[in-house]
């Protein structure tokens, strides 16, 4: 019999991978389809499974404050206890976030979730994927740190101080520097919270920085650091002993900076800085104000303004529920007439003098001329 040509061979050899090939790539394609979904305002890059930590990882593109509506089968991904239905996590950007909505049949769950417009990634973590239990144990106790992180957030610190919060199952150890604090060596085990001054001189920026590692290969270490109802910076490893290095800038609650500290107001009368009212705000500032001389110069004397009273009103939202209220009420036109901003492309000095004073006229004609001209005309019939 005559041996085969090299051609031939290599013609044979194509042909058989081809021929596997059809075979296997559909088996592959079958383990993980797209779930079906709907976006607005963004676009989805992509989807990953992560099965140690019974997650659908979700890659996107915000353009601005969106929704992600996705319909999640129960054979990709569920969360149940036992035989119930348990509720999922949603992350955005690793912060845990309530304000989802979700509709459950019996094949299929559907999940409707806000995300702003600096998001880059949501993570919805259940209890399977793909059928198969998720080992809890090596999984991070993610809600409730997140609710630790929350209530932290809402909790009153010294002005000039800031927290640094370590969120840990295993022994760990490290450093901490910042302005108001001299270097220090920390190390423990477990959670721990540790008070440190980080504030921001007359004429300099406040900086902060932490570096602490995990000191076994096993568990988990995540800190965050936050003041002034802020979280400046965070970061987490599960790897052996895993480093984690966070650092930033102080947040003073009297900055008078272009940039300013938190959105103290809205901060206690919509519970979170997680909120999306409040994200609003910030997303605003940061992606519209910011980019323009004008803006900057407009958040200068503003904020130099606003954080003359604006911690007292915040204290009296935390003493009295009626007259938080009362505030929300107040405030809920105004964010309204400003979330008109995220939506138009500001790309000029002469853009953003033009929408911002017709913004202003728009909230001075709600706030004193329409009030003033119902008084008039009530008046002149009495």
């Amino acid at each position: 019999m005559q041996p085969l040509s090299m051609s031939v061979k290599v013609i044979v050899i194509t042909l058989f991978l081809v021929m596997v090939g059809t075979f296997i790539s559909p088996a592959f394609a079958q383990q993980f389809e797209e779930p079906n979904y709907d976006i607005r305002r963004g676009e989805v890059l992509g989807f990953e499974i992560d099965p140690e930590t019974a997650s659908l990882i979700i890659s996107i593109k915000a353009r601005t404050s969106g929704e992600l509506t996705i319909t999640l089968p129960r054979d990709l991904i569920d969360a149940k206890i036992g035989s119930e239905d348990s509720d999922f996590i949603v992350l955005l950007d690793n912060l845990e976030t309530p304000f989802f909505t979700e509709t459950i049949t019996s094949s299929d769950r559907t999940l409707s979730i806000p995300f702003g417009g600096f998001n880059s990634e949501i993570i919805i973590v259940g209890t399977e994927v793909f059928s198969q239990s998720a080992p809890s144990p090596a999984l991070i106790p993610q809600r409730e740190i997140e609710n630790k992180i929350v209530a932290e957030l809402k909790s009153e610190i010294p002005e000039g101080k800031a927290k640094l919060l370590i969120f840990s199952n295993t022994e760990w150890s490290g450093a901490l520097q910042a302005s108001g604090f001299d270097y220090a060596e920390i190390k423990g085990q477990h959670d721990r919270t540790i008070i440190f001054g980080c504030d921001t001189p007359l004429l300099s920026q406040g900086i902060f920085a932490a570096r602490i590692e995990k000191t076994t290969e096993d568990g988990y270490l995540r800190i965050v650091a936050i003041q002034n109802q802020e979280i400046m910076d965070q970061g987490s490893t599960q790897a052996e002993l895993g480093e984690v290095f966070i650092n930033g800038n102080c947040v003073s609650g009297v900055t008078t900076g272009p940039g300013g500290g938190g959105c103290l107001i809205a901060t206690a009368t919509f519970g979170s800085e997680l909120a999306p009212q409040v994200q609003q705000l910030r997303e605003l500032r940061d992606n519209k104000l910011l980019r323009t001389n004008s803006g900057s110069a407009f958040m200068s004397g503003f904020n130099q303004f606003y954080y003359l009273f604006s911690p007292t009103i915040a204290d009296w939202e935390r003493e009295s529920p009626i007259f938080k209220e009362a505030v929300k009420l107040t405030i809920t036109p105004l964010l309204t007439s400003l979330s008109i901003l995220n939506y138009l492309d500001i790309d000029s000095e002469h853009e953003m003098l033009g929408y911002g004073i017709g913004v202003i006229l728009l909230n001075m004609g709600m706030y004193f001329v329409a009030p003033a001209f119902l008084i008039t005309k009530l008046k002149k019939r009495l």
